[in-house]
């Protein structure tokens, strides 16, 4: 469901339009051990919709944004935004399971209970 994570509509039409331009399929977002503190986000893009079982796939405008079923637990909650400034262009994300993140923002730790 898309309440599991929440998707403003700037990071939607972004990408929305990744994948259009690039013909692919979705783009699986998880999360990766490594990084300066703990964790970092991986957004890779998917050719074709091959998922895991307990993936979840979320319609985008166009498209679909699969979040990788072993990362859930750290994704639940979060939102994903698209902004655009003087120094260019970037996703942020806002996640309330991480506990400490690291000066250039890639990476992240969580704690979970």
């Amino acid at each position: 469901t898309k309440s599991m994570i929440n998707l403003t509509e700037d990071a939607d039409i972004h990408l929305s339009s990744i994948i259009t331009e690039n013909n692919f399929k979705a783009i699986k977002l998880s999360v990766k051990g490594g990084g300066c503190s703990g964790f970092t986000y991986d957004w890779q893009p998917m050719e074709n919709l091959e998922t895991e079982s307990d993936d979840i796939i979320l319609d985008l405008d166009s498209g679909h944004l699969v979040l990788d079923g072993m990362s859930v637990l750290y994704l639940a909650g979060m939102e994903v935004d698209y902004k655009k400034d003087l120094f260019g262009h970037r996703l942020m994300v806002e996640n309330p399971n991480v506990k400490s993140m690291c000066g250039c923002g890639e990476s992240f730790h969580v704690e979970i209970h």
